[in-house]
């Protein structure tokens, strides 16, 4: 229970993170590193960090949490060309507090998927699941997990790393100096059995292996399955999530708590970078888990007028 606490507290800094002390980007005189200040000059993250120049020195940084690349002084990781979990990533939040280092894909840090990504324990060389802001969902205990699909990831332990053709594209193979092993985890972390018969209509089938799975985003009530219907349908929700789709599959991914009074709701199959958050009374916002929430209407028209 504490630790849910604390997790809503971070929950509500996040979303808010516009109401709090404002960051600047700083860059050495080399033009080497960066690192960020707050308005009144006090260094919140040291400038170890490599400058990749996707913010410009002095520019105001609203993120509620900042990915930078490297990692913070006094601390390595090892990296072998042949373990999966690998990470050159460092995740901050607005206090410059160290969150997680998440798993290096794709030239940068793990994207978020269905409000989660993965992360690489710096000690233990291993891989698990966390939310953008910290709580961790799936401890690291895996040598690769598969990204979040459907509420379901596939956890694998006996692994390495085979580099194909070219250098620029890996898989993973079982290694035969390991015990291999292979499970399916739901998002809360534990381990789920396909079937071979569906047991429920809202039974999913994941990974090509013929087997059914028990849905992991569910509705508790009938309010709930009334409001996905209804912004399955609406224009702006489409637009959000850019489809043209009768009706969107969306998925209920957090729930309204103490800390944090609204849902939030994913485009299932959508590989965007977009969330939406709706309040109790039916607001609707649009959020990416590092810029401000923004009102949907908002976003929506700045995106139009963007692209003009």
């Amino acid at each position: 229970m504490i630790r849910s606490s604390l997790f809503f507290i971070l929950l509500i800094s996040t979303f808010f993170a516009s109401g709090q002390d404002k960051l600047y980007l700083f860059v050495t005189a080399d033009s080497a590193s960066q690192g960020l200040k707050n308005q009144s000059g006090e260094i919140i993250i040291p400038a170890v960090h490599p400058y990749l120049g996707r913010w410009s020195a002095g520019e105001s940084i609203p993120d509620s949490i900042i990915d930078f690349y490297g990692l913070p002084k006094d601390v390595t990781f090892q990296y072998d060309s042949i373990r999966p979990a690998y990470t050159a990533n460092t995740t901050f939040n607005r206090e410059g507090k160290v969150l997680y280092h998440a798993f290096f894909f794709d030239n940068g840090a793990d994207y978020i998927q269905e409000g989660a990504r993965r992360f690489v324990d710096i000690q233990s060389g291993k891989m698990g699941l966390i939310h953008p802001y910290g709580n961790v969902l799936i401890p690291a205990q895996y040598d690769f997990l598969s990204s979040l699909n459907q509420g379901y990831v596939m956890a694998y332990n006996g692994v390495k790393r085979k580099t194909e053709a070219g250098g620029e594209h890996w898989s993973i193979v079982p290694d035969e100096t390991k015990r291999y092993e292979r499970v399916v985890l739901n998002r809360q972390g534990k381990a789920v059995a396909g079937t071979s018969k569906r047991a429920a209509k809202d039974d999913i089938q994941l990974y090509g292996d013929s087997l059914y799975y028990p849905a992991v985003y569910t509705v508790y009530h009938e309010e709930e399955r009334n409001l996905l219907e209804r912004l399955a349908k609406d224009k702006d929700v489409k637009e959000l999530f850019r489809t043209d789709a009768p009706a969107l599959k969306l998925a209920i991914i957090e729930r309204p708590t103490k800390g944090a009074n609204h849902y939030v709701v994913a485009c299932i199959g959508n590989f965007g970078f977009d969330y939406l958050l709706v309040t109790p009374t039916g607001e609707l916002y649009q959020t990416d888990y590092y810029q401000p929430k923004q009102k949907l209407a908002t976003y929506l028209q700045h995106l139009r007028e963007g692209s003009r």
